[in-house]
């Protein structure tokens, strides 16, 4: 089940489902919930090793038609072995009905907090930067459920433990004039709210000519990928911050391929950030703004985070991955949506 991070935007509308409250002034004291996850750097012998992200950032989903939304934190619980009965109660037992959702009694939802370092006394901030919209809970005050992920069924009965997503329950009440879908809602769980609340921009491409993109040097990596597909439409954006540019790759057939971003200081000229979003099996670019309608923003670009640089997001698709966060600076740091991508 995956929305369209949700592009970030799009997750973002990127989770998404595939395959909204006045804002509150809740005093707060949540804590870092961090993990290990897939982001690979190709080491000596081609060996990979897992990285930390230096934040963990959750998505916000609706469930059903009912008035519940859900926040899953499977990413950071798995809860595939059968023979852990601590993790999940025996769901054969509860019957087919009362097994695809389900809150969890007081041992379970204490099992839940331990194993990813949530405390009672945290709080769960959820930030929708389509709508510059904020909400908190205690968490003390959240029940934490079990919900039958969006490829199971019926059909499959009797569940498994990793039929089902782990999570906290958050009325729809509280979630008024939030984005559709909650498509551009982030989660974060801890002791200090991390969101900026700075309104984001939307990035408004304006085509220029390909001369006027400012680098035609390409990484090597960058050259094997777009191996057979040629330059075509450049594009510009500027802020008070930073020059914007993107350039199109077609193939032979003309159809887009990948596009390469860069983002360079207007005062020294620098190029902070050079990357290439290209086609695959599992990751297609996503369309420019305002392509399919006046009201669909893909790509933002601005402060999202209190203590990190501007960040800016949604070029890619991904089909079986979670969409990425890309912070504005020499680092190349890339912040992964832990969505619960289950394709």
């Amino acid at each position: 089940m995956k929305i369209k991070l949700y592009a970030l935007s799009t997750v973002f509308t990127l989770l998404l489902f595939s395959c909204n409250k006045k804002e509150s002034n809740t005093t707060v004291q949540p804590n870092s919930v961090e993990k290990a996850t897939a982001e690979t750097d190709t080491l000596q012998n081609t060996e990979e090793t897992p990285r930390k992200e230096s934040i963990n950032l959750f998505t916000l989903m609706p469930k059903d038609s009912s008035d519940i939304a859900f926040v899953s934190l499977s990413d950071i619980y798995p809860v595939d072995d059968e023979k852990d009965t601590l993790a999940l109660p025996n769901i054969e037992k509860m019957g087919k009905e009362k097994a695809e959702y389900f809150t969890f009694e007081k041992n379970y939802r204490k099992r839940f907090l331990s194993k990813t370092n949530i405390s009672e006394t945290d709080s769960l901030f959820i930030y929708d930067y389509g709508k510059n919209k904020f909400v908190s809970f205690a968490v003390k005050n959240l029940k934490t459920a079990a919900l039958l992920n969006g490829y199971s069924s019926e059909e499959d009965w009797p569940f498994h433990n990793y039929d089902f997503m782990i999570g906290f329950e958050i009325s729809k009440k509280h979630l008024q004039g939030f984005s559709e879908y909650y498509r551009d809602a982030l989660v974060y769980v801890g002791k200090e709210n991390p969101f900026a609340k700075e309104k984001l921009t939307p990035i408004d491409w304006k085509k220029i000519t390909v001369r006027e993109f400012p680098s035609k040097s390409l990484k090597s990596e960058d050259q094997k990928t777009l191996k057979g597909n040629t330059a075509s439409t450049a594009y510009a954006f500027k802020t008070s911050s930073y020059n914007y540019f993107m350039q199109d790759y077609v193939d032979n057939r003309k159809l887009l391929f990948a596009r390469r971003l860069l983002v360079v200081d207007p005062k020294t000229k620098e190029i902070i950030i050079d990357k290439l979003y290209s086609s695959s099996e599992g990751t297609s670019p996503t369309p420019l703004n305002y392509e399919e309608g006046d009201d669909v923003v893909n790509q933002w670009t601005g402060k999202l985070f209190k203590n990190k640089p501007q960040v800016i997001f949604g070029f890619l698709y991904e089909s079986f991955g979670c969409p990425g966060i890309s912070i504005i600076d020499k680092s190349n740091e890339e912040i992964y949506l832990q969505c619960d991508n289950r394709h």
